[in-house]
């Protein structure tokens, strides 16, 4: 072999050796994008299962300020039952308000989740972009060295 058969060997040799580094740069990359996905994700469900915590203590706030509202009604002596039209309406609006709490909370779970969850999606389309893009490159640099 002469010196230039050599030096163009080296020169391939070097191309592809370039061409995997950067192809598995990018594929480590896309792992550590999959595992910040991940990550979000479980965030993204602590987050609506803290949400599902926070609506049943409200609910339970609704319902004990429900049963005070009537037994302070019992215990004036005014009446209690549904004949009793003010403490109806009081425990009706107070019932409504309980359960907006309620939902509102959950909402706000869900969408803290769908928000932790969107973002896991584009970690994981940025990770396969850039693995993309690494093969691509690498494949470039490997043609350079032809």
């Amino acid at each position: 072999m002469s010196g230039i058969e050599t030096l163009a060997i080296l020169g391939i040799a070097a191309a592809g050796a370039t061409a995997a580094a950067t192809i598995y740069a990018g594929n480590e990359t896309r792992k550590a994008s999959y595992e910040a996905a991940k990550r979000d994700e479980t965030t993204g469900m602590a987050e609506f299962a803290a949400a599902q915590r926070e609506a049943g203590e409200r609910r339970l706030e609704g319902e004990l300020i429900l049963s005070r509202q009537q037994a302070a009604a019992a215990a004036s002596g005014a009446g209690a039952g549904n004949d009793a039209p003010t403490i109806v309406r009081l425990m009706t609006e107070t019932s409504k308000r309980a359960q907006y709490g309620v939902e509102s909370t959950m909402y706000g779970g869900r969408a803290r989740r769908q928000g932790y969850f969107d973002n896991a999606q584009a970690r994981r389309q940025t990770g396969d972009a850039s693995f993309l893009g690494s093969i691509l490159t690498g494949v470039g640099q490997f043609a350079e060295g032809f």
